[in-house]
């Protein structure tokens, strides 16, 4: 139950990434996306991968704001 609500917590804290990628460094992204993926292996561990939804979807939303991060770093940069 501890790791259900951890994994709960996670997300509610995260769930809007993507809507504020822009206030996030590129390294805090990488530290949640590996805190996302260390909850999601101990879950499917523990036989509670079925539980882990809101991760696999934490994860997507992760690894758009990091392409969207990479380009707008990209555009600040200028030709």
């Amino acid at each position: 139950m501890a790791l259900l609500e951890e994994i709960a917590a996670f997300v509610r804290e995260h769930g809007e990434i993507l809507a504020r990628y822009h206030l996030y460094s590129m390294d805090d992204l990488k530290r949640i996306e590996q805190e996302c993926w260390r909850l999601h292996d101990e879950a499917c561990r523990r036989g509670a991968c079925g539980s882990a939804g809101g991760l696999v979807e934490l994860e997507y939303l992760i690894g758009r704001a990091k392409e969207m991060k990479a380009k707008r770093m990209e555009e600040e940069r200028g030709p």
